[in-house]
């Protein structure tokens, strides 16, 4: 498409959000003009001379294009519908659903049925919170339902099954697409996710502007698989590939096609900050925290009161301990909206970084009071529990968060580690086995996963954990090919002693001493393949391993025990050699 049809498309998309008050999708929209053509478009908003007369029957219009007018009868409906709607429409922004509800059940226009059955079931949403419990408080237990979603649901169906007897499914027009995607949301809400995905694959073939449906069917996808499976099914557009990367992304992708897809989109959206977003959560996913960094610093300079996404530029902050930085984040987020969840995440990372844990879990409450959608809230304070060491309410967070968004590996992990602090390491072993399938290529969800088999006393599943911890070590760090990580690899030498292949066992052993990085297994490995030569005869090579050990570190007195044993033999022996004599001196 061309740049001209783009910014037409956006404006008019903007507009039939706005018009049905679906704030979020319309700032969206909006963000993407900004981001993509403000250049542009004030060129030619300056180049416009204002229109001499409004079209009478079909009043709403952009100042610089006019949006599709719908068919003759749909328009004639929404016109004599007018003064009704707007009247709705201000009951709607005032909260007041219900009378919004009300005000509109009698109308027949797709416009006024979609914002009706919105409104009666954000209806249903407000008093759903009105009776939820305090989060985790002693009554917080089943979800509170929404009352009202079943009998919108119904009185939708009815609708399909009217245009079905008119001979108008597989004919409808773009304001017919908003009720399917509205469908979409209360299946998805009720459950029925595969008839939810039907109902959002059908608006957006009607109508593929609706960034709402495309979002919706996003969250409905669980894994690579199922997206491979869903993106042949839905129209070449620009709007997919845009999805395609924020599915990619949640699913923890990052890939250099993945990179790829991003740059390209960056061609059309040079300056949008969603796109770059996505990019920061891409490096953040990587571990690439400094890139990450400078990416949220560029957004947060451009747009000091923007808040999307600031819980993950503080939990990137918080794994770096910039606290001075974090702290003033914390300071220009209370000061732009206290009452938003980004902002109650964001001051409770800065207390626990502060290790003040119980500060911090009171701001992750509060963001689930105001939003108890809200995934990171859920996850951090489990993380927050843990560090308490109350690990019955981090399950219970934990739990939240899963049933949340089940592409959340974080929740997963942390039920695991849970689990494992219970010594239910067969719960353990399944919250591991769900982190991995979303981040396969994270070496810490496979060690886990080893370290549970090694206490079910399964050594052979757990070398084969270790060394998938292996391959996926070496493939997050591709700048250090064939260094491995040490303590993985005296690991696996460990189960292999267990299945009684010392031999074998050795070998891992000595590939870990031969690991560059010092660390404690490198230090126990050495006292293993010390004590491994002292048993095979080969006292020279103990001698220099046990040597190197009697400087200093946990395992200095059994070495010194062991060159005091070798030191005997030899005499013993009637004969000493240069390992022995070098062994002797550190041990004196």
């Amino acid at each position: 498409m061309d740049t001209q049809s783009i910014h037409t498309a956006l404006m008019v998309a903007s507009q039939k959000c706005s018009e049905r008050c679906l704030y979020q999708s319309a700032k969206w929209y909006f963000l993407s003009l900004k981001g993509t053509l403000l250049p542009a478009l004030t060129r030619i908003s300056c180049q416009l001379d204002p229109p001499s007369k409004l079209p009478i029957s079909y009043p709403f219009t952009t100042i610089f294009h006019p949006p599709a007018a719908p068919s003759p009868k749909e328009a004639q409906l929404e016109f004599t519908e007018l003064p009704t709607y707007l009247l709705a429409k201000t009951y709607f922004d005032c909260r007041e659903f219900d009378r919004c509800f009300s005000t509109l059940k009698d109308c027949k226009s797709s416009k006024s049925r979609f914002l009706c059955y919105y409104a009666r079931y954000m209806a249903g949403e407000k008093r759903k919170e009105e009776e939820m419990e305090m989060v985790l408080g002693p009554l917080d237990g089943a979800p509170t339902p929404n009352r009202e979603i079943l009998p919108a649901i119904n009185s939708l169906e009815a609708i399909f099954v009217q245009w079905k007897k008119e001979g108008k499914i597989g004919r409808e027009k773009e304001e017919d697409s908003w009720l399917y995607y509205l469908h979409g949301i209360l299946l998805a809400k009720h459950g029925n996710e595969a008839k939810a995905k039907e109902a959002f694959e059908k608006s957006i073939h009607i109508y593929p502007w609706n960034w709402g449906a495309w979002v919706e069917l996003g969250h409905l996808i669980g894994t690579l698989e199922e997206l491979c499976e869903e993106t042949p099914k839905l129209p070449d557009h620009l709007i997919k590939k845009i999805w395609h990367l924020q599915t990619t992304v949640e699913l923890y992708q990052a890939s250099d096609a993945v990179h790829h897809e991003l740059t390209q989109l960056e061609v059309t959206f040079p300056s949008m900050p969603f796109l770059k977003t996505q990019r920061a959560l891409l490096y953040y996913h990587a571990r690439d925290f400094e890139e990450a960094e400078q990416i949220f610093d560029t957004l947060l300079k451009a747009d000091p009161h923007r808040l999307d996404a600031l819980d993950h530029y503080s939990n990137i902050l918080y794994v770096m301990e910039r606290r001075p930085k974090l702290a003033f984040l914390a300071q220009l987020a209370t000061s732009t909206d206290r009452f938003r969840p980004e902002t109650c995440c964001v001051v409770g990372n800065y207390y626990s970084l502060k290790s003040e844990h119980e500060k911090a879990v009171m701001y992750f409450r509060r963001a689930l009071t105001l939003d108890r959608s809200f995934l990171s809230a859920w996850t951090l304070m489990g993380h927050e529990y843990v560090e308490m060491k109350n690990t019955h309410a981090a399950i219970e967070a934990y739990r939240r968060a899963v049933d949340v968004n089940r592409k959340d590996y974080r929740a997963w992990y942390g039920l695991g580690l849970s689990y494992e602090v219970l010594e239910m390491h067969y719960y353990a072993l399944f919250y591991f086995q769900r982190a991995a399938s979303l981040r396969p290529y994270d070496a810490q969800m496979w060690q886990a996963m080893g370290s549970c088999f090694d206490h079910m006393n399964r050594p052979q599943e757990a070398i084969k954990a270790y060394k998938r911890a292996l391959v996926a070590s070496s493939h997050t760090t591709p700048g250090e090919r064939g260094s491995f990580d040490p303590t993985t690899l005296y690991s696996i030498g460990l189960m292999h002693e267990k299945t009684d292949n010392p031999k074998e066992a050795a070998k891992y052993m000595d590939m870990c001493v031969n690991e560059d990085v010092e660390t404690p297994a490198t230090n126990k490995a050495k006292m293993w393949l010390a004590r491994w030569e002292f048993g095979n005869g080969n006292w020279k090579r103990a001698g220099e391993l046990a040597n190197e050990l009697c400087q200093d570190g946990p395992e200095i007195e059994e070495a010194k025990a062991l060159v005091r044993d070798l030191r005997a033999r030899m005499e013993a022996m009637g004969g000493t050699n240069a390992g022995a004599g070098g062994a002797g001196r550190g041990g004196s």
